[in-house]
């Protein structure tokens, strides 16, 4: 320790604690704005969920809508700022053409609005694209006001995601706080899906390997990665989430491939792997933690004990990262040591897989009978679901498979162009095999391949190809790994390109895209990558300024033009919610015509008839594509007894969404509730059950029918 309190430091000493925190301190704005930003999404935007069944959900929508909005604002004013510092109007942003192809798969996604079987649902996610594309821009444009600060957002997604963790963990632990209605084990706040709560842990373990192996920074801050690393190994597996787990080790496999700093990385992740395996290994033998159903009482008291050893394995782990840190410091390893046990440790590392393929080739069924086995519960999609306990990670079987194949039914109907953005809850149902109905088909390759078909996933591997180039410039397979800075910098961007492939080997597996606060996270660290350009490049921000853009008319023409794309993005992303909000008004309005017409009070009632019908128009005017706003007006003509203009008004949903079983059934739960044409109705109901064959409510009134001829 005295070695680091020395008043007088000698070239290539480590900084001292007081110097670094007061570094730290001076730079630290970026990473705090961009850590409390992630973390108000993740807690506000929750799993992202909007609509269901083709309707807008008010649940998710508002809070969705105010995120989307904000996205886009913001990244319009990041990329006008960034053309305001371009002092000749010679705009140079890196990444362009990743940039250029995420905002043409927006383009399409939105143009999907005219062949869609679900418009309402398409605009909900051309809404979503468009703010997603805007964050990338924004980030590739925050390269140029934030020069040089890459490790202000490896810091704040770092922070962000283990701040995520903590709270998932905390839930387990003093659940009666925090989450007392949970019934499940897994893990699900604050997303309320475990699968997000596992990959934000596995997004944070490329950063928290940066933290602690870097060269730089001081000895006691970077022992704090050991046990930040334990509670994110600790959310991830707690989460029971398979596909987290291996994102994790891909993101993992890849930041010790690609980053020199293998040694004192493979020292962290032993020492919060074991603390982290202690503190699992227990959980997992406690049914208080593992079994779903648990009373409260009982989740309490075992949650309170594993709070307890998960503290004791923090401040172990912290103190064990601490004294080889130092002693690391004090007594360096020569150079044929490091070469000695880095190879000893890829060795060990390479023997991992030999050692699996031994115990599979041990087991009842053998090496290649445990390997069909495997695939056959994978890709099978009547094969045995796991249960919700631990034991689901070891096991293959999964409902993905089933929800895979729904996504290939409905991209065999339309190879080309898909049926349309978000259409797949709707356009899957007539494919289903069983109840079991998803929103999602689960990976963004089937749900790709669903909704947009083939040009949806051509214009994905544009975006893919454009960043994949733009981050090999940024980054260069040869660029010097010497001490300095330029070599911190490519560890520091190899760590950012770790988060975006954790995200997407998870995202090819699971509907995470659609989850805001995961989603964010990877098109920041995209976005850096984009934008830094090679090495060679070096970013000086200037300060904006009404003379610089008069001696830059290109620079004002292009600044001008991304604050009105934003705002009328902006204004597009604002609609549906506003329709929801004038429909959901409208719907309480009849509920008060017909509580008036049971007391009697045929004045109110009309009244309130009036009213609702006033709404709904608005909110088929703000959302014509939504079908929501015409059914509560069919009903609203029918309450003021205009039965014929309530059976045109059902058929005009009909005729918006004729491939959506809500539409038809509508149609029929009116004509039957006001026994109208019951001929039509009739024809309704067997249109719904055809297009949603397993609807409980349609099946039982099947049932009580003749079978039309």
């Amino acid at each position: 320790m005295s070695a680091h309190a020395a008043r007088i430091s000698r070239a290539g000493d480590p900084p001292t604690l007081t110097a670094t925190l007061a570094r730290y301190a001076a730079d630290s704005w970026l990473a705090i704005a961009i850590a409390v930003a992630i973390g108000a999404i993740c807690f506000g935007a929750t799993g992202g969920i909007e609509s269901s069944g083709g309707t807008p959900l008010a649940a998710g929508l508002g809070a969705n809508v105010a995120l989307q909005i904000a996205l886009t604002l913001g990244s319009g004013i990041l990329v006008a700022i960034a053309c305001a510092l371009e002092p000749a109007g010679r705009i140079r942003l890196f990444g362009l053409s990743a940039a250029l192809a995420l905002f043409a798969l927006a383009a399409f996604t939105s143009l999907s609005v005219n062949w869609s079987v679900a418009p309402a649902n398409s605009w909900l996610e051309a809404n979503r694209t468009l703010a997603y594309a805007a964050t990338f821009a924004g980030a590739i444009a925050l390269v140029r006001l934030a020069a040089g600060r890459w490790r202000s957002v490896l810091a704040g997604v770092f922070v962000a995601t283990v701040a995520v963790s903590v709270y998932a963990v905390a839930s387990k632990v003093i659940p009666e706080t925090l989450d007392a209605g949970d019934t499940y084990a897994r893990l699900q706040v604050p997303f309320y899906y475990w699968n997000a709560v596992g990959l934000t842990a596995a997004l944070g373990i490329g950063p928290c390997l940066w933290l602690g192996s870097r060269r730089e920074g001081h000895g006691v801050l970077s022992a704090l990665a050991a046990p930040a690393l334990c509670l994110l190994l600790v959310a991830l597996m707690l989460s029971y989430s398979r596909g987290a787990v291996l994102a994790a080790v891909v993101g993992v496999a890849f930041w010790f491939a690609v980053v020199p700093l293998r040694l004192r990385a493979l020292s962290l992740l032993a020492i919060g792997g074991v603390a982290a395996a202690v503190v699992v290994a227990w959980s997992f033998r406690q049914p208080s933690l593992s079994n779903d159903n648990v009373a409260l009482a009982a989740r309490s008291s075992a949650g309170h004990r594993l709070g307890l050893l998960l503290f004791a394995a923090l401040v172990i782990a912290f103190l064990a990262a601490l004294v080889l840190r130092f002693a690391a410091e004090r007594n360096p390893l020569s150079a044929q040591r490091r070469r000695t046990f880095g190879i000893a440790a890829l060795v060990a590392l390479a023997l991992v897989p030999v050692v699996g393929v031994g115990a599979l080739a041990q087991s009842s069924r053998g090496l290649f009978g445990e390997i069909s086995h495997g695939w056959y519960e994978l890709t099978t999609p009547n094969a045995q679901q796991p249960s919700s306990t631990a034991s689901r990670l070891t096991s293959a079987g999964s409902m993905q498979a089933l929800y895979w194949s729904y996504a290939l039914d409905v991209f065999d109907t339309s190879p080309a162009v898909g049926a349309g953005a978000g259409a797949y809850p709707i356009a899957d149902q007539r494919f289903m095999t069983g109840p079991a109905l998803a929103d999602y088909a689960h990976s963004y390759v089937f749900q790709t391949l669903a909704d947009l078909g083939l040009v949806g996933i051509a214009l994905s591997l544009a975006v893919a190809i454009g960043w994949g180039f733009a981050a090999i410039r940024a980054t260069g397979p040869f660029r010097a790994r010497a001490p300095g800075g330029s070599s911190a910098e490519r560890v520091g961007l190899l760590t950012l390109i770790t988060v975006v492939i954790t995200f997407a080997v998870h995202s090819a597996i699971d509907w995470t895209w659609f989850v805001p606060g995961d989603a964010v996270i990877a098109l920041l660290c995209a976005g850096w990558v984009a934008g830094r350009g090679p090495e060679t490049e070096q970013h000086a921000p200037g300060r904006p300024s009404l003379a610089r853009l008069a001696r830059s008319p290109f620079a004002a023409a292009t600044a001008a033009a991304a604050i009105a794309l934003a705002l009328i993005i902006g204004w597009s992303q604002w609609q549906p919610l506003r329709s929801e909000q004038a429909a959901t008004a409208g719907s309480l309005a009849l509920g008060n015509a017909e509580t008036a017409l049971t007391n009697g009070n045929s004045t109110l009632a009309s009244r309130e008839i009036a009213a609702a019908r006033a709404h709904e128009l608005t909110a088929i005017a703000r959302n014509p594509l939504d079908i929501t706003p015409l059914v509560y007006l069919g009903y609203s003509y029918a309450q003021a007894g205009k039965l014929r203009l309530a059976q045109a008004t059902f058929d005009r949903a009909i005729a918006l969404q004729p491939s959506n079983a809500a539409s038809w059934k509508a149609l029929w739960e009116f004509d039957s509730s006001w026994s109208y044409d019951l001929s039509a109705g009739e024809h309704a109901l067997y249109a719904a059950i055809d297009l949603n064959p397993w609807d409980p409510v349609l099946l039982k009134q099947s049932i009580e029918l003749t079978p039309i001829r």
